[in-house]
């Protein structure tokens, strides 16, 4: 018993740090936003938001292959297949959308650092 509830705690405590390096992330982006000034800073900015970019384009396309698997073994997946279908499309068009969010930063900060002197 002590040992699931260690565990429960584990992974509790993980999913905690994960999230709080998250969002100290995206503050030091902000941070990092509101301080450019040199082409320099806009360029590592740029490089920045394609990585992003990136990252999510790959998570778009594992949603992208477990759609695909769903359509075509649909009846492996008994009632909780639609649920999966949904939640699968949601997430694509979720990470899809976050991609090209991104890369309009990106494109906007390789402008932005072409202007700056």
């Amino acid at each position: 018993m002590q040992s699931k509830l260690f565990f429960v705690v584990l992974f509790i405590f993980t999913f905690l740090t994960f999230g709080a390096a998250m969002a100290a992330d995206s503050a030091n982006v902000s941070n990092a936003e509101a301080k450019a000034k040199t082409s320099f800073d806009h360029i590592k900015l740029a490089e920045y938001y394609e990585n992003e970019a990136n990252a999510l384009k790959a998570k778009a396309e594992e949603q992208r292959k477990l759609l695909e698997e769903y359509q075509n073994h649909s009846e492996y997946y008994g009632r909780e297949g639609q649920e999966f279908e949904s939640h699968h499309e949601a997430l694509l068009r979720e990470y899809t959308k976050a991609t090209e969010r991104n890369n309009e930063m990106a494109v906007s900060h390789r402008n932005m650092s072409k202007k700056v002197k």
